[in-house]
């Protein structure tokens, strides 16, 4: 190869798990640098990962790079951990690093960073009051409110408040209620908020902690609802500020959980450059927020799933919030689990990793209170809640087979709600389901409406009058009569959020009642106004799906109220206990979080189910260990491992012979290996593709990764698999 010019081996966004050789005359070409290169007919972007005087392709053959970015994106240990996931999910090594940097990124030569500000209210402000601000400025009195709760407010914060933030802004610094500062970078930790004092566990859990000031350990920090946990994440991130350039991780499982957490962050760090990286960021905030934290200015980074692949240079400290949640595992594209993927970064980098939960996933349960090695996990538990006198709530099971139930609810409920109306306390009422109702019936010849692209029935949406599939999207307005036989006389059955709202308006016409589910929350400003007026009292009656039931702190709420749980009682999916009883506990959690008395009232008709004699008592702790017994005979995970091979087409002909062909391949690779046969899922179908799946089986995971390593390559090549889409998934969560 002459000297006049190197090879590139360049990284792409493509569905082949290779490299690329180009050539480049450029002398100071780095690993990790963005560029721009001819592929086939079009023009790609692609990050260089090595660097070579030679190539297997002939020289005349080589094409050159078209442009070349001087930002380099990664350092040597982000490759590294690029690389792992690569080879530990089976994923491209072009689309797993490129669906891990900002796609603003993706763009050469981006604009330099804007200046970050930060804005607080002025002493007039304080003193003056929200009350003092004209009755219909309403987003000005939301942001005067965020601001007396946060103290000060980035410009992302001021964005989920109202798209209006800046005029707003304006016309509240022209009156002298705000003020406005450039983030200052680089300067000593001092607190403003009030301080409380830890109580014993949590004065006991952090100085363990910190005893590993040096070197990779992963914790579990177990805690009860309420017992402070966020309080021990912040002492811990100040121990770790101590050292100079240090830079802390925060991974939090969605995004609404992201506002509180940052608010009272950022009370404790006020002079720290914290930042934010979810979804809810435009592109260009991201890739702010992303450079920040990659030229190590930004000290404290939160962020969803994605945020764990964030190049910082100076990484200290890991902390992962909620560590059993689901929605740390991707479901799409590269299948990895954001607490997989930290637990390997931290010990690459040779830190700690601290992950807090009250209902810890199996896993890590399993892995904390059954390690041998303390040296490198470490079990720590939190059984006294934050808040002096703050009891756990009282929780209580109503037998609905015994109870008359009117539209959903119990006579003991509408009961426990009016008492909590008349005390002027807050009550929440949870169902893990969105939508007026499940489905359409009609009553006569009980024909329901159906999604014809999947094999799911279509959600009634009473407000828009219209049907919806929940998994593809579908939507058609409601039929006036039935399509089957023409009957009138179609109603809604089930429960729903939408449903539910209106019963209650009915029982209760003085409350002040608000459902929240992703359909009433679409907007940025929606969220925070929840958390807003929840704080100041302005709800009554709160109606939540799943996005409520963790991590929301409201202090005037003393009754949850469940529905509708017993679907999950005896669901094919063996974590499904496992998911029920965390969600139940979460939820649970939501009441009594000050001092005030917290009650549960579960509706169901197996009262005697061992979940609801574990959740009565709060105990988590027996629960895992017999659930642990379970998965131990069934050999189920925490104790063997799995992977799922998923696959779809137009034809299920083609899907079961692509799935029958890979699993006698995968038989003759290995005999420590359990290959199951091709089943349907319980979606057989979804968006005109029919599916179906296989699990592979293994006691050993070296010996399930050593057979991928063979099989995916042989997946890639079976010629019946250009007519059918399929992922591999390593350690799948839903089946």
């Amino acid at each position: 190869m002459t000297d006049a010019y190197h090879i590139l081996k360049v990284a792409l966004d493509v569905p082949l798990d290779r490299v690329f050789d180009y050539k480049t005359d450029k002398a100071n070409t780095q690993i990790g640098q963005y560029v721009a290169v001819p592929f086939g007919a079009r023009k790609m972007i692609g990050v260089v990962v090595g660097i070579s005087d030679t190539s297997a392709i002939e020289s005349k053959k080589l094409k050159s790079i078209i442009r070349l970015d001087p930002e380099v994106i990664f350092d040597e240990l982000s490759f590294k951990l690029f690389q792992f996931c690569s080879q530990y999910y089976h994923y491209p090594l072009g689309q797993t690093i490129l669906s891990a940097v900002p796609s603003r990124l993706k763009k050469l030569n981006t604009k330099a960073m804007a200046k970050k500000y930060l804005y607080r209210l002025t002493p007039k402000a304080i003193e003056l009051g929200v009350d003092q601000l004209p009755p219909r400025q309403t987003i000005l009195k939301r942001i005067v409110m965020a601001l007396i709760d946060a103290n000060l407010l980035d410009e992302s914060s001021l964005r989920s408040i109202s798209s209006a933030w800046k005029k707003s802004i304006k016309t509240l610094h022209e009156m002298g209620w705000v003020e406005k500062e450039e983030v200052i970078l680089d300067d000593k930790v001092y607190t403003q908020a009030p301080v409380p004092l830890l109580n014993n566990d949590q004065q006991e859990a952090f100085d363990e902690i910190i005893k590993t000031k040096q070197g990779f350990k992963a914790w579990l920090l177990y805690g009860i609802t309420g017992s402070g946990k966020t309080e021990v994440y912040i002492r811990l991130i100040e121990e770790a500020l101590k050292k100079e350039h240090a830079q802390v991780l925060v991974l939090v499982p969605e995004i609404n959980l992201t506002p509180q957490l940052e608010s009272r962050f950022r009370s404790r760090f006020e002079k720290n450059m914290l930042v934010t990286l979810h979804s809810h960021l435009t592109d260009n905030e991201r890739l702010t927020h992303w450079r920040l934290a990659k030229e190590g200015q930004a000290q404290i980074v939160i962020g969803t799933r994605l945020s764990v692949f964030t190049p910082m240079p100076h990484l200290s400290l890991i902390i992962i919030d909620e560590e059993h949640d689901a929605s740390f595992k991707q479901q799409e594209g590269l299948r990895y689990h954001a607490r997989d993927v930290a637990i390997f970064r931290a010990k690459s980098e040779n830190i700690p990793i601290v992950m807090g939960t009250a209902t810890p996933s199996l896993e890590t349960w399993f892995n904390a209170t059954n390690t041998k090695d303390n040296k490198k996990f470490g079990f720590l538990k939190l059984t006294l809640r934050a808040v002096k006198d703050s009891a756990l709530p009282e929780i209580k099971c109503i037998d609905i087979a015994k109870s008359s139930v009117t539209k959903g609810f119990s006579p003991y409920l509408i009961d426990a709600i009016r008492d909590r109306l008349n005390k002027k306390e807050q009550s929440l009422i949870f169902i893990n389901r969105r939508g007026f109702a499940p489905v359409l019936l009609c009553s006569s010849c009980q024909w329901t409406g159906r999604c014809h692209r999947c094999s799911s029935r279509l959600v009634v949406h009473l407000n828009q009058k219209r049907l919806r599939c929940h998994h593809c999207g579908h939507d058609e307005k409601m039929p006036q009569q039935c399509p089957s036989c023409g009957n009138t006389d179609l109603y809604p059955t089930g429960l729903g959020t939408q449903r539910i709202e209106e019963t209650l308006k009915e029982f209760f016409p003085e409350a002040r009642i608000l459902r929240v589910d992703r359909d009433s929350t679409r907007t940025k400003e929606a969220l925070n106004d929840l958390f807003l007026k929840m704080k100041h009292r302005e709800i009554d009656i709160l109606i939540g799906t799943q996005m409520l039931s963790k991590g929301h702190d409201f202090p005037h709420l003393s009754l949850v109220g469940v529905l509708d749980t017993d679907q999950a009682l005896y669901s094919p999916d063996f974590r499904a206990s496992e998911r029920l009883f965390s969600q139940l506990m979460q939820v649970s959690g939501r009441a009594g979080r000050a001092n005030i008395k917290g009650e549960v009232y579960i509706q169901t008709a197996f009262p005697n189910h061992p979940i609801f004699e574990a959740l009565k008592t709060h105990d988590y702790e027996y629960f895992a260990n017999e659930l642990l017994k379970e998965r131990k005979l069934a050999e189920l995970s925490p104790f063997t491992f799995l992977v799922l091979l998923k696959a779809e087409a137009h034809q299920l002909s083609h899907v079961m012979e692509f799935l029958k062909d890979a699993m006698i391949h995968a038989q003759k690779l290995s005999t420590h290996v359990t290959v199951y046969n091709p089943v349907r899922p319980i979606m057989e179908r979804l968006k005109g593709m029919e599916r179906a799946q296989l699990v592979l089986q293994a006691s050993s995971r070296v010996a399930l990764q050593k057979l991928l390593d063979d099989w995916v390559p042989y997946l890639r090549e079976i010629k019946l698999g250009q007519k059918v889409k399929w992922v591999v998934d390593v350690d799948p969560l839903e089946f």
